[in-house]
Parts: structure tokens; C-alpha cells; sequence
């Protein structure tokens, strides 16, 4: 089954020293490179912060832009990745391995046609 595991972005990436965050993604980057060499991880990326975002709302047939992210939260999507394993247990390990000191992965089943 594939899964796309939603990465949060961290208060670690805001706070701490440069060294502690290049530590933090140097662990990311080996995990990206573990589990894309075996094929687990089919597409992965990160994304650019939030305040870069621009949503289109439809309503009634009509668009308009706003500058901003679709969902106003404290917490944001940080990046991706589309994952295939056998079951939902597997995409929860592989989640709960992912290397950060604090931050959250939403795994969600992807609809396959």
C-alpha cells in the first residue's frame, strides 16, 4: 500500500544552533537515502516555509488568490514523502523513525485508481 507521511515542520528548525540543525539534517538526509535506496520511499520533498504559500479559493464557480497558506496553524507541513509498504503498521514504524528532536508525521493512505 502506499501512504504519504505529511512532515511537520519542527521548533528545532527555528531554534538551536546552526550545528544542531545541520546534525538534525544530516540525520534526515540518511534516512531520505536509507529508505529510497530500498524503494520504500517511491518520492519525497521538502517544502519552502509557509509564508510562501499561496492558496486559490473557489466559491461559486469563481477564484481568487490569497497570499497566505491554505490553513492558518501554528504547526505546518515541512515536506513529504510517499512511502510503500505492506500495511499500515509499517508506514506507523517508518513515521515514528523519522530522525527529529521534536515535531509531528500525519500518515494518510493514499486512494490508488
Amino acid at each position: 500500500m502506499k501512504y504519504v507521511l505529511l512532515l511537520t515542520r519542527g521548533a528545532w528548525q527555528e531554534e538551536g544552533s546552526e550545528q544542531e540543525r545541520a546534525q538534525v539534517f544530516g540525520g534526515i538526509v540518511e534516512w531520505f537515502t536509507k529508505y529510497r535506496a530500498d524503494g520504500t520511499i517511491v518520492e519525497a520533498n521538502q517544502l519552502r516555509e509557509p509564508d510562501t504559500a499561496t492558496t486559490v479559493v473557489v466559491e461559486q464557480g469563481r477564484s481568487t488568490m490569497i497570499d497566505r497558506p491554505l490553513l492558518e496553524a501554528k504547526e505546518a507541513i515541512g515536506g513529504y514523502a510517499i512511502v510503500e509498504v505492506p500495511d499500515l503498521d509499517a508506514a506507523l514504524a517508518l513515521a515514528a523513525s523519522f530522525p527529529v528532536p521534536d515535531g509531528k508525521v500525519e500518515v494518510r493512505p493514499i486512494v490508488e485508481r
